[in-house]
């Protein structure tokens, strides 16, 4: 039976449905836990080994194959008719998509406040009259400019600067954690040093790091304690202290966990391991932390609220003082004619109130974005409001609709440690020489004539179906 190569299809690659349309059924991608390789036969030993010793010199013709993604989208697209609407009907499915994403998350009950200051402001200026004429006057927008758009598109900026160094870290915190416990599982030294090691080592080790990433998942998307109503209501001093000192005691755990961590290397070290590997290891911690430092930094601090104060009192009551420009345009658009009619009236009224209204939401707008990324972590608050408002749909449907839809922009912390958790829980099958966990196959030690490197298969320790379903 022969065999091509896109028959041989890594295990990363196999997370897609079985569904996706393929040119042969040899294309069909399987589900399973473990790295390996699969042919016409996926159960099949001996059609497995066949596909990786037919390809073991020939990563080029591997290379070669087609992403199974690329096959289903184009499948996709291939079965709908009428192929040559397709670029306007995305266009309009952008442009309500852009609609919808503007009302659901940046009108808010402010923006309806501030529309009916807006009107208010623009019709009082509009139809009340002085000695017959209205009071109306070419206002400079110059000050609005320096006053509140400038700041706002400067801080949003910095904010979204803040959003990406929140996600160098995390993905620091992510590799070295993850090279760190597999130091501890996969590292061996000598022949077969690991023994030595004390019974179920790995599996202490993997509590830690396990209890270390829930304790940091919880910090982080704690509700943000550093608004104006944390400083200056009541309501809002007596929620802060609580939610502090909660996550004053997750942070005393964490510390904890660190030093567990480094106490884990010393028991290798007692077992015999080098110490230039012992040293790497404890760099691993030193990154971990380091990045850990920065993210809480990103939580705890953020731009200062005398900015956010500022913004928003002007937001608010600029239509009241720029309201004379709107009566201006009314008197540029009715020209000299005094007896102009009522349509034309009412018309260039409602044109004024609407610019007034487009003008006032834009800020808004602007000041609601860069609010929500002050804290770039999607929150647990964000969730509760999600849950709240998709409760009815997802008890009709089944689905969980909630960090998948909600926080657009937001760094989605369950979901990165839920990944880290997955790659945490994998066990190398065959590692079971040594009490300790770990180590190396049965199929790698002793060292065998050939290498099976490419036979060797992962699984999870156990039921992680609570991390599968965050993990994208």
């Amino acid at each position: 039976m022969s065999t091509s190569a896109a028959d041989v299809v890594p295990d990363i690659e196999r997370g897609l449905a079985s569904s996706v349309s393929a040119p042969s059924e040899k294309r069909a991608l399987q589900k399973k836990p473990s790295y390996a390789f699969t042919s016409a036969s996926p159960d099949a030993a001996a059609a497995n080994d066949d596909a990786i010793e037919t390809h073991l010199f020939d990563i080029d013709s591997l290379w070669a194959r087609e992403s199974p993604i690329l096959v289903e989208w184009r499948s996709g697209r291939a079965s709908k008719r009428l192929r040559g609407l397709d670029p306007l009907k995305e266009a309009a499915m952008n442009l309500l998509a852009s609609v919808r994403i503007y009302f659901r998350y940046l009108v808010t009950a402010e923006a309806w406040a501030l529309s009916l200051v807006s009107v208010a402001a623009t019709l009082f200026f509009i139809l009340f009259e002085s000695r017959g004429r209205r009071l109306a006057a070419n206002v400079s927008w110059a000050f609005i400019s320096f006053a509140i758009i400038f700041p706002l598109t400067n801080s949003l900026n910095e904010t979204f600067k803040r959003r990406e160094h929140a996600l160098a870290c995390l993905a620091d915190v992510k590799a070295y954690l993850l090279s760190y416990y597999q130091a501890h599982r996969d590292w061996d030294w000598g022949e077969n040093g690991r023994e030595r090691l004390p019974e179920n080592h790995v599996a202490n080790v993997r509590l830690v790091v396990a209890s270390l990433v829930v304790d940091m998942r919880d910090v982080l998307t704690a509700p943000s304690t550093t608004r104006q109503v944390h400083f200056h209501t009541r309501w809002g001093r007596e929620q802060k202290d609580k939610i502090v000192e909660m996550s004053r005691d997750m942070n005393g755990r964490i510390a904890g966990y660190f030093d567990r961590m480094s106490l884990a290397v010393e028991e290798l070290k007692y077992a015999g391991q080098p110490g230039n590997e012992a040293a790497r290891m404890r760099q691993y911690v030193t990154y971990v932390m380091r990045a850990w430092e920065n993210l809480k930094n990103i939580k705890k601090y953020r731009t200062p609220i005398a900015t956010r104060a500022f913004a928003r009192v002007y937001i608010f009551v600029h239509p009241i003082f720029w309201g004379p420009y709107y009566a201006y345009l009314v008197d540029g658009m009715e020209g000299d004619d005094e007896k102009a009619s009522a349509g034309v009236a009412v018309a260039t009224t409602v044109y004024a109130c609407l610019l007034s209204v487009l003008t006032s939401l834009a800020m808004m707008g602007l000041f609601n974005v860069r609010y929500r990324m002050e804290d770039p972590f999607f929150d647990a608050a964000c969730a509760f409001e999600s849950d709240a408002r998709t409760h009815s749909r997802r008890e009709t449907n089944g689905k969980h609709v909630g960090s998948s839809q909600q926080g657009v922009d937001l760094i989605h912390v369950a979901q990165e440690f839920a990944e880290l958790l997955r790659a945490v829980a994998a066990e190398v099958v065959d590692a079971d020489r040594n009490k300790c966990g770990g180590g190396p196959t049965r199929s790698t030690y002793p060292l065998p004539r050939v290498s099976g490197i490419a036979r060797v298969e992962t699984r999870a320790m156990g039921d992680i179906g609570n991390i599968e379903k965050l993990v994208v």
